[in-house]
């Protein structure tokens, strides 16, 4: 079997394993539509105006100040990259950046990427590392309820 028919083969078992919310509140805001999941590892909900949320559970911790390229940007501008806490105490990482983000499952060839401005949020929570990620026009205004999403991404207690 090649190499990415494993991947593949491996990510359909592990898609009925949880969610990627299963150790964090994480709740996207009711205008916002889940889309694509990817068993306990992705989530992508879809918001009005072109807009998404993305949470990540990566299954290691990781430095928190290297997982930009984790965020399918290329050829970003970090526009802001800070230590901040969320939920009370928890230690996080902000970024904000704009750049080329792909957009899976869109276009002809099953992808697009388009110049997108992406506030992300990393953390721990357990073993693992959790980034969430809101994701919306370059120039379009911020959807207060989709930024208070990421920055309330609280491991479950």
């Amino acid at each position: 079997m090649k190499m990415p028919a494993l991947i593949f083969a491996v990510a359909i078992a592990l898609a009925g394993c949880g969610s990627a919310t299963d150790a964090v509140t994480f709740k996207a805001p009711p205008n916002y539509t889940a889309s694509v999941s990817v068993g306990p590892f992705m989530q992508l909900w879809r918001g009005p105006q072109d807009n998404a949320l993305m949470l990540m559970a990566l299954p290691t911790k990781t430095d928190l100040k290297n997982l930009s390229a984790e965020s399918n940007v290329k050829d970003a501008q970090v526009l802001e990259a800070s230590s901040t806490h969320i939920c009370g105490n928890q230690p996080a990482y902000y970024f904000s950046v704009v750049g080329e983000h792909e957009e899976p499952g869109s276009g002809s060839s099953g992808s697009t990427q388009e110049k997108r401005q992406i506030d992300m949020i990393a953390t721990y929570a357990g073993s693992k590392t959790y980034l969430a990620m809101y994701i919306r026009p370059v120039g379009s205004p911020a959807d207060p309820a989709a930024e208070a999403a990421i920055h309330n991404i609280c491991p479950r207690t």
